[in-house]
């Protein structure tokens, strides 16, 4: 009977002891994985100088000072949808990042003319309509374009900065 408890006091040891060196490796393991990672976050953000979630964690990091919003009609007064005439936003929660030659995070430039934050040319907003014009029949001979830019007034407060109004045709 003392032979028994003896030998399985013994076989607690072995394991006890081999349960910490277990442990000891895995805090040591734990401890490198900790490390190494704050080490890229201190020194890869300052070569790249983006790198999203990082970098830019939030969707308002950086302030629109300008917005344009666009209204198309065709020559009857019917509403004509914006993706079809390519002024449509592609991603209300992507803010254009500009470095490492990418438009938005990891995607390719947008096909339209509007990008959040930046207010359109009228140059450019009658390229894209008149694109979009040649290439889908289903659309008007031609379409009336609002254009309305929203900032900042008279102390902080939300004005209309400026409107413009073009008819493109085909």
């Amino acid at each position: 009977m003392f032979l028994r408890i003896e030998n399985q006091n013994h076989l607690g040891k072995n394991r006890r002891v081999a349960g910490e060196a277990a442990t000891q490796s895995g805090a040591r393991w734990e401890r490198w994985f900790v490390l190494s990672v704050a080490g890229l976050l201190l020194v890869v953000p300052p070569i790249v100088r983006e790198l999203y979630p990082f970098s830019l964690p939030s969707m308002f990091s950086r302030a629109i000072d300008r917005l344009a919003v666009y209204k198309a009609r065709d020559p009857r007064g019917a509403p004509v949808p914006l993706e079809r005439l390519r002024l449509h936003v592609p991603e209300w929660h992507d803010p254009p990042v500009r470095t490492l030659g990418r438009a938005g995070y990891g995607r390719r430039k947008p096909a339209s003319a509007h990008v959040l934050g930046e207010v359109a040319s009228a140059a450019e907003v009658e390229r894209a309509v008149r694109w979009a014009l040649r290439r889908d029949p289903s659309l008007p001979p031609a379409v009336t374009v609002t254009q309305t830019v929203l900032g900042r007034g008279e102390h902080g407060a939300l004005a209309v900065l400026s409107r413009a109004e073009w008819t493109i045709a085909r």
